[in-house]
């Protein structure tokens, strides 16, 4: 429903008419401010409806990032990434003889050795 050409031309002359050409600046920026204030209120209820209905968007969490080693000063990266390869088959090293230590003082404490 969109109004034509003459229709508008017949609003303006009735305005003109009933309010007169000193009073109808006034009341055309009336009617804008009520018209934008509408438009206004309705955007946000139509947001915050939005925001109600749909679900708060959840991004999967991410592993914790290992930090990574400085490079000694005076050495390559390669050299550097060997020396952390190493410390990894160490650690994992070390956690295997602790675990065959404790396999066998259970054993030993068992008398079963």
């Amino acid at each position: 429903m969109s109004l034509q050409p003459a229709e508008m031309l017949i609003i303006v002359v009735v305005a003109l008419i009933v309010l007169g050409p000193t009073r109808l600046p006034g009341a055309i920026r009336s009617v804008g401010r009520a018209f934008r204030q509408v438009r206004e209120f309705s955007t946000t209820v139509r947001q915050e409806m939005d925001a109600a209905i749909s679900p708060p968007a959840v991004e999967p969490a991410s592993p914790p990032a290992r930090p990574a080693a400085e490079p000694a000063a005076g050495t390559s990266e390669a050299e550097h990434r060997g020396g952390v390869d190493e410390l990894d088959r160490d650690e994992r090293r070390d956690a295997g003889d602790q675990g065959d230590r404790l396999d066998d003082e259970s054993a030993t404490s068992d008398g079963t050795a």
